[in-house]
């Protein structure tokens, strides 16, 4: 009877995401997809809030996405186009700072990555090798999202966009929610560098 174990192994940034972005599972994407980038009407805006949100939104979270959302996009034809993070976030100053990302992303999902406690769990290990949560205060949330994820967003530039999301956001569930090996004496380096990440694989079969 084959009894398997598992172990870390170094990736590259390339075999990280095939790996992670695999074991991603939504029964609601198509929400996501089927709305994202394009003309945002209140129908979609509200489809992809429900996407974010995971369920259905509250009468208390609807309202506010109405309010600071909805009711407001009109103003994004007003922006310049390259408008920094922090100057739309400080423009579009409620709503809490994760739906404001979210409200970031849907209107240049191209340039602004979605950010959550997961990829930020995901970005601080990779980085450092010990996983952080998302800082509490509505202003150090920014900072992380602002100096530090988008940087690192940014060195997987040339991966498709939505698979990497996927695979940020599965690995940092992963580590959160297991006893994850954190450092491993078996780690094999398929590739060397700063960009290298980890995926894992079975160690060996007990026989």
């Amino acid at each position: 009877m084959p009894m398997i174990i598992y172990q870390p192994l170094q990736a590259t940034q390339q075999q990280f995401v095939e790996f992670w972005s695999l074991r991603y599972q939504d029964k609601q994407e198509h929400l996501y997809l089927s709305n994202i980038g394009q003309e945002l009407t209140e129908k979609r805006i509200l489809k992809l809030y429900q996407w974010k949100n995971g369920t259905p939104l509250s009468a208390g979270k609807l309202a506010s996405v109405q309010d600071n959302f909805v009711k407001r996009r009109i103003e994004l034809a007003k922006l310049p186009p390259d408008i920094s993070a922090n100057d739309f976030l400080a423009h579009f100053k409620n709503g809490g700072v994760i739906w404001r990302i979210f409200w970031l992303h849907c209107w240049q999902p191209t340039r602004f990555p979605i950010f959550d406690q997961h990829v930020h769990r995901a970005t601080t290990f990779i980085s450092n090798g010990v996983p952080e949560e998302i800082p509490k205060y509505d202003p150090r949330k920014i900072v992380a999202y602002v100096d530090r994820y988008l940087p690192f967003h940014a060195q997987f530039a040339t991966i498709d966009r939505r698979a990497v999301d996927k695979a940020l956001w599965a690995f940092g569930k992963f580590i959160n929610e297991v006893n994850f090996p954190w450092v491993s004496p078996n780690v094999k380096p398929v590739s060397q560098g700063p960009n290298a990440v980890l995926g894992i694989e079975p160690a060996g079969t007990l026989k």
